[in-house]
């Protein structure tokens, strides 16, 4: 097997942003793969989504170890996701079937777009506080804080998160961060809402990937090749996870998002 040492470089980075935030593996791969290395879409989608899979089991499994993983949150977020994946996936193989596939490019440039906006957001904008003290009464009371979510968000919020992820193999990370931020309790620590973001993802990827390799579009070689530099990147991007600023990972996760978008939109 020939191996692209480069496509390793790339990928250990991409492992490690993983590792950290949760957030990459499909948003940042498959546009490298497609706007930079001449992958096929179809190929690029079906093969990210087996790397995301074994990328962010390994990293739910260092995670999961320190008791971080919200199981509650996750099984209610797959009644909604693993249906999407599976609409989703039919829908990417009859694209193929009628050689369509290359308006998957727009599909894809939005969830990035989308993700890139996100990240700049979250990073930029100014933190809500949470709670007040009243002096005078010499109680505490909470302020500001995100309404209890509705009982529907979670199996829809997935719903759609398992299409977008089936046919562009984007959406898992940020997408479904933004949507665990929303569902988790106040205050929730972020290594939780990592490990629990990973978690939710890995059955997704695995459905829509297995998919897409019974129809023969998963480049092998190029999935082994990818491995390599990922698994080690997501091990140390686990470990290093919370002792980085969330800000400064937003900041730099969103700024690459967004030139990936421009780069396939003039691609």
């Amino acid at each position: 097997m020939d191996i692209d040492w480069l496509l390793v470089v790339a990928s250990s980075v991409v492992g490690l942003l993983v590792g950290l935030t949760g957030v990459g593996a499909g948003a940042l791969m498959t546009p490298l793969l497609i706007g930079f290395f001449a992958v096929p879409i179809p190929v690029a989608i079906a093969t990210d989504l087996l790397f995301a899979t074994i990328t962010k089991a390994l990293g739910v499994s260092i995670h999961g170890r320190a008791g971080r993983v919200d199981w509650s949150v996750t099984k209610k977020l797959w009644a909604g996701s693993i249906p999407g994946v599976l609409i989703g996936s039919l829908f990417l193989v009859a694209l193929v079937t009628q050689d369509a596939a290359r308006w998957l490019t727009w599909l894809i440039v939005l969830f990035v777009g989308l993700t890139a906006w996100t990240l700049l957001r979250r990073a930029l904008g100014t933190p809500k506080k949470t709670a007040s003290v009243s002096q005078t009464q010499g109680s505490t009371k909470e302020s500001n804080g995100p309404e209890p979510a509705r009982g529907w968000l979670a199996p829809v919020g997935g719903f759609g998160i398992g299409m977008g992820v089936s046919l562009t193999s984007v959406g898992a990370g940020v997408l479904g961060m933004a949507l665990l931020v929303r569902l988790s309790p106040k205050n929730t620590p972020p290594q939780r809402l990592v490990a629990t973001d990973l978690l939710h993802a890995i059955p997704i990827a695995l459905i829509a990937g297995v998919s897409y390799s019974l129809s023969g579009l998963v480049d092998w070689s190029l999935l082994m090749t990818l491995l390599i530099g990922s698994l080690p990147g997501v091990v140390l991007g686990s470990l290093l996870s919370g002792k980085i600023p969330a800000r400064v990972l937003n900041l730099t996760l969103g700024v690459i998002l967004a030139l990936l978008a421009v780069t396939l939109v003039v691609s």
